[in-house]
This record gives C-alpha cells, structure tokens and sequence, in this order.
C-alpha cells in the first residue's frame, strides 16, 4: 500500500468512492473491465502497474466475494460472478467460451476515484500509480452457470519462485484440469474420465464384463441408479456393514464409509455414511421437481447427470438452462480422482449398482493434474 493511500484511509473521512478494477490475460493480452456501480457507468482509465501506459476498463456487471487474508489453513478461494462474459471479452479472442478462461490470471486492483486519470491529483503516464495492493488469483473452474450469469471459482497461484511445469501452472492442492476436458476436445489433452462415467469390470466370476457408469457430486458423493422395485435392503441396527454396503434409510440411500459398521445409524450428521442422491433417466413427459437427478446426454457416451433447478416439464438438460445445471461436477481435489480413477464396485454382479467407499490404490492416478500423484496413492 502507497504513503498515499495509507494516508486517506487514515484520515477523519475518506473524500472519494473506492474504485475495484480487474486485469484478465488472455492469451498474451490483457481485457481491462470495472464493475460500474459504484462510481460510475463510464469507461475509466487508470495508469498501468509499472506506470508505462493508461489502461481503459470498461464498465461489467460483477461481484467478488470471499476474498479473505489469513497466515495459517488453507488458501481463500474467492467467487467471482459477471455478466455476459464472451460477449465482453469477445475482442480478445475470436470463439471465446467461458471455459476457455479456466487457468487464465485476474488481477484486482484498488484506489479512490480521484486518483484515476482525470481526478485530482489523478494518474499519467511515468507516474507510479496510487492504489492499494493487487490481488493476484488464477480462474480454477466454473461454480455456476445460466443464460445471464456466470460465477468463477478463483485460486491463488502457487508460489514457486516463478517456476512452472512447460506451458502451465501449479495451483496448490486443487487439480487445474477441466474435467472431462479430454472428452469435450481429444486435441485438448487433460482429464480423460468418460463424460457417460462408463467403469468396465468383471463379475465375481470373472466370467463376463459388467458396466457401470459412475457418477458423483462436487463432495464426492456417489450418485445411485434409481430402481423399482429397489435393490437396496433397509438398514438394519443389528448388522455389521462394511465399505461395499449401501442401504435405505429415512427415504434416503447411504454408503458405509467403514468395515465393521455396527449400530451406527445413517444421518447426515453421522461420520459413518455419506447420501447417495439417485437418479432416473430424462423423460420429456415427466414434470421434473427442484432438485431432481436425472441422467441425459445428446449422444452416446455424453450422458451425464444433471440436477433441476426449478419445477418444469419437457425442458431439456443442457448448459446455460433456467432449469438445470450438471450435477456429475469434480470437487478438483485428490479424493476426487481417486473417487473416479480407483473405483471399487459395491456390487460386480449387478451393472450400475454403485460405487463403494473403498480405492483400488494399485491403479495410479493419471499424472499432470496433481504433480507427483503416481508417487502417492
């Protein structure tokens, strides 16, 4: 923080509004934009952060949230929700998609308004720029999406000294892979678990191949084929459960998280299971309620889940919908690859019966996402 700038805040009453910019690189250039509620509607200049050259920023619907400091624990991962954004950002580059900013740089900065060209004292060029210390983060993946908004999840780069991997950067902790993205364009590379979640194994047997599709939520949470009649027994205080066990209780479906799982009732409370949400296949003749899985895709191999956002009838799954959004979303964490990669059927013998809480850790995990995890099962 500038002498300046630590004088204002300092004083009796700060005489300026405060002033949030944004700095995005896209492929080698940068897209300059403010969100335009706070001050004004405007176009506004501000000197660049080596003060070599005045920056325009255009006026965007946006907020940020969840921008918090702190010496210890795991790194603030902000939210950032805009408007419109291809069409914003279509100068940048010709056929931008909102997932073509997955890993790209944002940069916050802060000032008061009367430190912006044309204010008193204002900026210009050679001159160091007054403002408050920026704030670096690196687009991590899509949050949420709909026809008029859409909300980033942001991450703090992973300070190596500048060091990267060949053509991409570290982030700590979280896999920097678009999901599926192998599927969405081979050329592309990255994570390659099927878009249909399609698992091959064989029964007890070994006889003949059994298929699976596995879905899961963002925590990880397996998501179950919905049946009738249902092939799930009722759970059972007096039974002793084991990783592979998956049970109806209270209307709901639970996986055991442990063996030797004795009187431990299902809750969403209890350490001992985890909800399997269950899902249908999409009908276009049924009224679907909030909430509701369903599993649809276009074409073979792009079935997926999707959840309903609202009550409708014959709306049909798709990106950018009112009414839904994708259900089957990777959490971007270790568990979440070998929730996929390590799968353990609960069941060989029955197709789509689910996953159980166990990990075939002697199937390593495809490296890039996480550096060093065929070292660490």
């Amino acid at each position: 923080m500038s002498n300046v700038i630590a004088s204002d805040v300092q004083g009796s009453y700060i005489d300026s509004p405060l002033i949030t910019l944004f700095e995005l690189e896209i492929d080698g250039s940068f897209v300059y934009f403010h969100s335009g509620v706070d001050y004004s509607l405007d176009d506004l200049q501000f000197v660049s952060l080596d003060g070599t050259a005045i920056n325009t920023y255009t006026p965007l619907p946006i907020t940020i949230d969840g921008m918090l400091l702190q010496a210890d624990g795991a790194q603030a991962r902000p939210t950032i929700t805009m408007a419109n954004v291809t069409t914003v950002f279509k100068n940048a580059r010709d056929g931008l998609s909102n997932e073509d900013l997955i890993g790209k740089k944002l940069i916050r900065r802060q000032t008061f308004a009367k430190y912006l060209v044309g204010g008193t004292p204002g900026s210009s060029v050679g001159q160091i720029p007054v403002e408050f210390p920026t704030r670096e983060y690196l687009i991590d993946r899509i949050s949420a999406e709909t026809s008029t908004f859409i909300s980033f999840e942001l991450a703090a780069p992973f300070d190596l000294e500048g060091i990267t991997l060949p053509r991409r950067k570290i982030i700590g902790k979280y896999c920097s892979w678009a999901y599926q993205g192998y599927w969405s364009d081979p050329s592309y590379g990255g994570c390659t678990w099927r878009k249909d979640g399609k698992y091959v194994h064989g029964n007890d047997g070994n006889t003949s191949t059994q298929f699976s599709s596995y879905y899961f939520t963002e925590d990880d949470n397996p998501i179950l084929l919905a049946r009738s009649p249902d092939i799930y027994a009722a759970y059972s205080s007096s039974t002793t459960y084991n990783k592979k066990s998956i049970v109806l209780h209270n209307n709901k479906t639970w996986l055991s998280l442990y063996d030797n799982n004795l009187n431990y009732a299902p809750s969403a409370s209890s350490s001992y299971w985890i909800e399997c949400p269950r899902y249908t296949q999409w009908d276009g003749q049924t009224t679907y309620a909030e909430g509701d899985y369903v599993r649809y895709g276009a074409t073979a191999g792009s079935e997926t889940i999707w959840i309903a956002l609202a009550p409708h009838l014959n709306q049909v799954p798709k990106n950018y919908s009112i009414y839904w959004r994708r259900g089957d979303v990777c959490g971007k964490s270790l568990n979440s690859c070998k929730s996929r990669f390590q799968a353990v059927p609960a069941n060989r013998n029955i197709n789509d019966y689910g996953p159980s809480s166990e990990r075939n850790t002697s199937h390593t995990l495809p490296f890039g996402a996480f550096p060093g995890s065929a070292k660490y099962r």
